[in-house]
């Protein structure tokens, strides 16, 4: 696997609230095993970059301290499930935090190349499969909710001034649904993308294709795709995680 990682504060925010986590194959007790994540926190007096980092944080606890037999699914809901109470836990106990919140997707991959996501939120993950991207998660977010209704069209939901209204986080109550994707498998030469809000706000699945495609490395990807967003506007912090198998 090869792997890369990149993250930028943008143009406009002071403050990077992203957060992102990679822990290879030859790290901790899960050997052959890659897990990756994306956090984009929310919350003022710089409360958003801590929920991000608590995040990430809970889910490298559990993936290190787990039993190596215990499911994808179950390792990355019980990850995902420590950060929303810790963070929950957290706000509660100091006011300048109440309200802090966090979105987190992340993944595990096996040395088969099979893949198991775990969501909260709207920050995403992509499949790079034969040369083309798709998206496999789905934005915990209102307008997602509409679209799905078939009240908004994707087009619209793309500029509505309601986009980033989240529907669910880390952080917002003590306990949180987590949603599970499976059936990505990897084949030599394909990858996974997890970015924050602040890429996807620039780039969609062809300009992700582009990106994969000509880039020689993981890690050059992931700088380029950040890179592209910050330059077509850079309004939100953009964080981007690549997986590609070889």
């Amino acid at each position: 696997m090869d792997i890369g990682s990149f993250s930028d504060v943008g143009r406009v925010r002071e403050g990077n609230e992203d957060a992102l986590l990679v822990i290879k194959p030859d790290d901790g007790p899960r050997a052959g095993q890659v897990v990756v994540a994306v956090a984009d926190g929310m919350g003022g007096h710089n409360a958003g970059e801590v929920a991000s980092a608590i995040a990430v944080a809970a889910l490298r606890r559990v993936v290190e301290s787990a039993e190596p037999s215990l499911a994808a699914d179950e390792l990355l809901t019980s990850g995902v499930s420590l950060g929303n109470q810790t963070i929950w836990d957290a706000a509660a106990e100091d006011v300048a935090k109440d309200g802090m919140g966090t979105t987190l997707v992340c993944a595990l991959l096996d040395q088969t190349g099979k893949v198991v996501i775990a969501n909260v939120g709207d920050s995403r993950a992509y499949a790079y499969l034969n040369g083309e991207v798709r998206l496999v998660t789905a934005d915990h977010t209102w307008v997602n909710e509409q679209v799905l209704a078939g009240y908004l069209s994707p087009s619209d939901a793309r500029t509505s001034p309601y986009r980033n209204l989240l529907t669910r986080t880390l952080g917002n109550a003590p306990r949180v649904d987590v949603d599970i994707f499976t059936g990505v498998h990897l084949g030599a030469g394909d990858g996974l993308i997890l970015v924050s809000d602040g890429v996807t706000g620039y780039l969609d699945e062809g300009d992700f294709a582009s990106v994969l495609r000509e880039a020689d490395s993981a890690q050059a990807a992931a700088e380029e795709l950040v890179r592209e967003a910050v330059e077509r506007g850079g309004a939100d912090n953009a964080t981007a995680v690549v997986v590609r198998r070889g």
